[in-house]
């Protein structure tokens, strides 16, 4: 079936389920219970408990945010037990189940996609991404290619802004630290009777830093990074909000120092910068049986290591188009997806879906199953032009045994399309020619898994085998002397296990305090290459996360130490000939938060220290780029 008609027949349903919505009432009363701990929105791309959810998905709640040492995604998703490569305050990627997110900075050439409120982020630079303003971070395990498309084969992780609440609120944070860091960062939020907004605004800079060692590594400052998140919105009826989002990066004179061995001193990325604007609205009728939203965004993404000729802007822009019918026990969405990106090439990829969950058995059984169909158009500055389509299932079961114990399964599928580059391009470099190759299939993976969970009051538990097999994997070949291309090769095969458990012996045990040790895993099983069935690179075979959270709030007091450990890994090495071993390491921070002063009438003023890297690790994420020794921040935050 092609796209066209199956859009004409998600389209013509979605109207017809539609009629009933103008004619029906809206409840006058709103809901404004928080429902931040246990409702979900990435995988199912509406609001839903997160106990009816079939794959494995994490969540990193705004507490977890502030009681974090992380200055931006990446510390904390490395925080979390996510395997990250890091070039000196500039390039942050991250891995999920052995799939990463682009070195280039391009999230059409990654494997894991980022999100911001549900739309993508147009970058794949976990640095770019503020945590300022953000109520949490939602992580899906596995392909996301259903609910978001091309580039989720690993996973998706979607930025979720604050949406201001209850009382108007301000702040203002002064930070200083190891290397000359300095951060000033101001922010709000808050609800006016039906006007909402919520926002956060920095700037920080840095000198070169320090390693283990005790030498200094040259050029790895900034002369400054500013991020500025914003979150407005309009409840112009009970359900019904029109909101608009502004993020924003801008980073300048930033070191690129190459290895520490032939430290370049001069190397500058000038400017790099990242927006993104995002309208949308969301609907429902008063009794939830419809739901709706809409979406418009624009955006881009510039990185610029020369003063004097500009580098050209990735621009993005994309639409977003769904319906949902509540039939309890049955849930069906229907919607369009439409993203363009332009640079030197342009992609062009609309897309429709229909995710459908229903629940049987008092609810205690939940079975979903999804399909989607991607049709992209990829030209070049030469008018080459190639087409094609893609067709992405999953389904999915989760049973409830008991309320706190809930098996789970799933299937699904990602994948990734040919970029421009690889279809079209031609370089003659006169000892050898590299030529794109038009015939090139998407790359794909195919994802089982089995998870079980158990919570119950001050206990919260997860185990999730996964198995993935990775398919047309395009890559560099050389048929003939001096001649390069693109091909699909046998691809890989990635499995393993993964597990957290958090236990609050205080809240166990009815104390005044929090005592909360927790662990986080992932084993990687086998990952092996099909074709020579060798071990794949940059994979480490044990990626884990542990650590203790101590806080008395009657007091004002909360700590967190973490501990984030990653085993030895098989990588290239560029420094030599052929294959090397990275040594695994183990980071601990720790962080400290305590409520100085609170006036009723005037505010609080709190103190936050962080201790990085106690113990002096010299260890690197990268070969060649030894990372930061012991290192020590101290901010001071008054709130109104």
């Amino acid at each position: 079936m092609k796209l066209g008609k199956f859009v004409s027949w998600v389209v013509a349903g979605s109207m017809l389920l539609a009629l009933p919505v103008f004619a029906e009432d809206v409840d006058s009363t709103e809901e404004e219970v928080s429902k931040i701990d246990t409702m979900v929105v990435t995988a199912g791309r509406l609001e839903e408990s997160i106990e009816d959810v079939t794959s494995n998905i994490t969540v990193i709640s705004e507490g977890d945010i502030k009681q974090s040492s992380a200055h931006d995604l990446g510390d904390l998703l490395q925080e979390q037990g996510f395997m990250i490569r890091e070039y000196p305050n500039s390039v942050v990627v991250v891995d999920i189940r052995g799939f990463k997110t682009d070195i280039y900075d391009s999230d059409l050439e990654g494997y894991v996609l980022i999100l911001i409120d549900g739309a993508r982020s147009g970058t794949g630079q976990l640095n770019k991404i503020n945590i300022d303003n953000v109520e949490r971070v939602e992580i899906i395990r596995g392909p996301g290619s259903v609910q978001y498309g091309a580039s989720a084969m690993g996973g998706v992780i979607n930025v979720i802004t604050k949406k201001g609440r209850g009382k108007p609120s301000v702040y203002v944070e002064q930070t200083m630290g190891s290397w000359d860091f300095e951060k000033t960062a101001v922010g709000g939020s808050g609800k006016i009777k039906s006007f909402d907004f919520s926002f956060s605004a920095s700037t920080e800079s840095q000198g070169d830093y320090s390693t283990a060692e005790g030498e200094t590594y040259y050029n790895t400052g900034f002369d400054a990074k500013d991020r500025i998140s914003a979150n407005a919105g309009w409840t112009f009826m009970p359900g019904n909000r029109f909101g608009v989002t502004y993020t924003g990066y801008k980073a300048e004179n930033v070191g690129n120092p190459g290895y520490f061995s032939s430290v370049d001193k001069t190397d500058k990325v000038h400017t790099s910068t990242n927006r993104k604007v995002d309208f949308n609205y969301q609907g429902r009728t008063g009794d939830g049986f419809w739901t709706w939203s809409l979406r418009y965004f624009n955006g881009e993404n510039k990185r610029n290591s020369d003063t004097a000729n500009e580098a050209p802007k990735d621009e993005q822009q994309g639409g977003q188009a769904q319906l949902t019918a509540d039939w309890k026990p049955v849930r069906i969405t229907a919607g369009m997806d439409w993203t363009y990106y332009e640079k030197a090439n342009t992609y062009d990829n609309p897309a429709a879906f229909l995710l459908t969950k229903t629940k049987l058995s008092d609810d205690r059984l939940v079975i979903s199953a999804a399909v989607r169909c991607d049709q992209y158009t990829m030209e070049d500055d030469e008018g080459k032009s190639t087409d094609d389509e893609n067709w992405t299932p999953s389904v999915g079961a989760a049973f409830k045994i008991t309320p706190e114990f809930k098996v789970r399964a799933n299937y699904a599928e990602g994948f990734k399309v040919p970029t421009p580059e690889q279809l079209f391009r031609y370089n003659d470099y006169g000892f050898a020619i590299l030529e794109g190759n038009p015939d090139l299939t998407p790359e794909k993976s195919k994802t089982y898994e089995f998870g079980l969970d158990f919570n119950k009051a001050s206990i919260n538990s997860s185990v999730t085998y996964f198995s993935t097999k990775f398919e047309d994997k395009i890559d560099y070949v050389n048929p003939t002397a001096g001649y390069w291309t693109y091909e699909n090769l046998p691809g890989a095969t990635i499995s393993g296990i993964e597990g957290n458990l958090g236990f609050d012996i205080g809240s166990f045990f009815d104390w005044s305090v929090e005592l909360a040790p927790y662990v986080s895993f992932t084993y990687l099983t086998e990952y092996k290459n099909d074709e020579t069935d060798e071990d794949l690179y940059y994979n480490p075979e044990w990626k884990m996360s542990y650590g203790l959270r101590f806080a008395m709030r009657d007091l004002g007091f909360v700590s967190k130490l973490n501990f984030a450990y990653f085993s030895d890994q098989l990588i290239d090495d560029y420094q030599g000939t052929g294959q090397t071993e990275l040594s695994g390491y183990t980071v601990a921070d720790l962080t400290i938060t305590k409520t100085l002063f609170s006036f009723e009438k005037y505010g609080d003023v709190s103190l936050k220290t962080d201790i990085r890297n106690i113990f002096n690790e010299d260890y690197q994420v990268v070969q060649g780029y030894p990372s930061p020794g012991r290192s020590f921040f101290v901010g001071l935050t008054y709130e109104y």
